[in-house]
């Protein structure tokens, strides 16, 4: 499974009625196209959405552009974790968090 996360981040704070949440958003320097999709790096991506899942002890929202619309949080997370290094096109591309 190949993957691209990024390094860089700056914080935006949200305000919700109840809560405030800080959303994370990597360097991430991508195009939303015409048609819909976006691109990365010439890459095309189909969907870009969030995902949520535990990481430790809180609940995590990643933001991604995929093509495989059924990427789940495990599947993300699980990749992230083994941190392979690779040279085909990545399968999701991280864009932030909160």
């Amino acid at each position: 499974m190949d993957t691209l996360y990024g390094c860089a981040s700056s914080s935006h704070e949200e305000s919700t009625t109840e809560t405030e949440s800080t959303y994370e958003e990597l360097n991430v320097d991508y195009t939303t196209n015409d048609d819909g999709t976006y691109t990365y790096k010439d890459n095309i991506y189909k969907y870009k959405i969030e995902v949520s899942g535990i990481e430790g002890e809180s609940q995590v929202t990643l933001i991604i552009l995929t093509n495989d619309e059924k990427t789940s949080f495990e599947d993300v997370s699980y990749s992230l974790k083994k941190a392979e290094a690779s040279t085909g096109i990545p399968e999701f591309v991280v864009l932030g968090w909160y």
